[in-house]
């Protein structure tokens, strides 16, 4: 297994938050964690100019995993709500 540099892995796991979070449908919730996700991703561009501090790497590290945990709560919420809805109409079908 090759090792990448926490930029290589900071900015894949920002473009992983990004395509996961554009999947969901748009409400004021995803509004919010999109804006949080541009204050990472600007903070990931600062990175370029001038290298973070160990402090500052590891809490954009974490802010970026707090969004996977964000997403992934919203993606099961999503979820429950298909399955739910599949449900009902399965219901409705046969009543």
């Amino acid at each position: 297994m090759m090792l990448q540099s926490p930029f290589v892995v900071v900015r894949e796991a920002i473009d992983v938050v990004l395509r996961r979070l554009q999947c969901l449908p748009s409400s004021d919730t995803t509004e919010q964690l999109h804006a949080w996700l541009d204050e990472c991703s600007q903070e990931f561009e600062h990175w370029s100019v001038s290298p973070p501090t160990d402090r500052e790497a590891e809490m954009l590290m974490k802010c970026v995993l707090e969004l996977h945990v964000e997403v992934t709560k919203l993606e099961r919420l999503a979820l429950v709500a298909i399955v739910r809805g599949s449900v009902a109409t399965v219901n409705f079908s046969a009543g």
